[in-house]
């Protein structure tokens, strides 16, 4: 018997946040070193502008002033990004308490560098009032403070979005909790009428619904891969067929949707479900349900459109499934995800935008 039933493989969002990782973000990213860049130049202007007595004219020496704090967040950057491996699996205390001596010992070091150079150099003038104690304690005093605030962040940082993960999670086994499909109790009889007639039959239309119910209570925060949960909607649609019939008709133009794209689990089968509802079971003839998806910069849209029953109007649901929909997605790709539904002529819309992630080898 042919089955389109395959070993699961679980691929992560990308998203998720183990209790145990890293509190400390990511230095050797083009983002991160940017925002350091950034901080390290308001530091400067903020030094600038603190001394009361403007006769010193800093304003000359802002570009030292902005080199010296680009060289230390530079080179703290550059010695937290090498330590992120060695601080892999340690606990968070220790991280604390590696990270915060090793600034202060770049701090110290490049505070020393700098002294020498302008004591060689002979622009000396610029810290003509300070000694090579009071220059170095300064700079201590004032990494020591930034650095200390700065790991408080990160890691008040790493701890909320560890509380807004498992939020979402919670959130998402709620919703998943609630979609339990209209068509079971219909493909339950489908089954029990075929099993005498069409023995075979019956039994694919099981081993379908069987694979979408494990589908169904998989790990929540997971994506699947477009190739999946296409199989899925056509093990649903081949359920509805063994129903309806002639009566369900249904065009796939999906050739632009990339097999690797990932997208939360059964996110097709409500539309297509809800189609079949409103626009499919009304009419005594039947219907057409066209599905189409394209890819363009980045952006992966899915439509379900349905032939319009006219007696549509009087099939009026709570709008469940999506709003289902609507907020996993939130929960998945927060606003960069969205579902619109509109009526056009003879037929009614439901278009699903979202982001194009690719699936994850390994």
């Amino acid at each position: 018997m042919k089955t389109l039933s395959e070993p699961e493989h679980k691929h992560s969002t990308g998203q998720g946040i183990e209790q145990h990782a890293l509190f400390l973000p990511d230095f050797c990213s083009l983002k991160v070193v940017f925002s350091i860049v950034i901080i390290a130049e308001l530091l400067a202007f903020i030094l600038t502008l603190a001394p009361l007595n403007m006769e010193q004219q800093r304003w000359n020496d802002l570009a030292l002033i902005s080199l010296f704090i680009q060289w230390n967040g530079l080179m703290c950057s550059t010695m937290l990004c090498v330590l992120r491996p060695l601080l892999r699996s340690r606990s968070n205390q220790f991280i604390a308490f590696t990270s915060y001596l090793s600034l202060l010992l770049m701090i110290t070091f490049i505070s020393e560098l700098t002294f020498y150079i302008l004591q060689q150099y002979h622009i000396s003038d610029i810290i003509a009032s300070a000694t090579h104690w009071e220059f170095l304690l300064h700079n201590l005093f004032i990494g020591a403070i930034i650095s200390a605030l700065a790991l408080r962040y990160f890691y008040i940082q790493h701890q909320w979005r560890i509380k807004i993960q498992a939020e979402s999670n919670t959130r998402l086994q709620l919703l998943q909790a609630r979609i339990r499909p209209h068509f079971l109790f219909n493909s339950m009889n489908s089954i029990a009428s075929l099993t005498r007639s069409q023995p075979q039959v019956a039994e694919r239309v099981t081993e379908d619904l069987a694979e979408l119910f494990r589908m169904l209570f998989r790990d929540e925060h997971e994506l699947i891969c477009w190739r999946r949960e296409k199989e899925l909607s056509q093990r649903y649609i081949d359920i509805e067929k063994q129903r309806l019939g002639e009566r369900l008709m249904i065009q796939w133009h999906i050739d632009d949707v990339p097999d690797d794209a990932m997208l939360p689990a059964l996110l097709l089968q409500p539309l297509l479900e809800n189609a079949i509802f409103h626009g499919i079971e009304p009419e005594i003839k039947g219907g057409q349900i066209i599905v189409s998806g394209t890819l363009h910069h980045q952006q992966l849209s899915l439509t379900v459109q349905n032939s319009n029953s006219d007696n549509m109007a009087h099939r009026q649901g709570n709008k469940l499934a999506l709003d289902n929909i609507e907020q996993r997605l939130h929960a998945h790709f927060n606003g960069d995800a969205s579902i619109v539904c509109a009526q056009r002529g003879d037929y009614y819309f439901a278009i699903v935008t979202m982001p194009y992630q690719k699936k994850q080898n390994g």
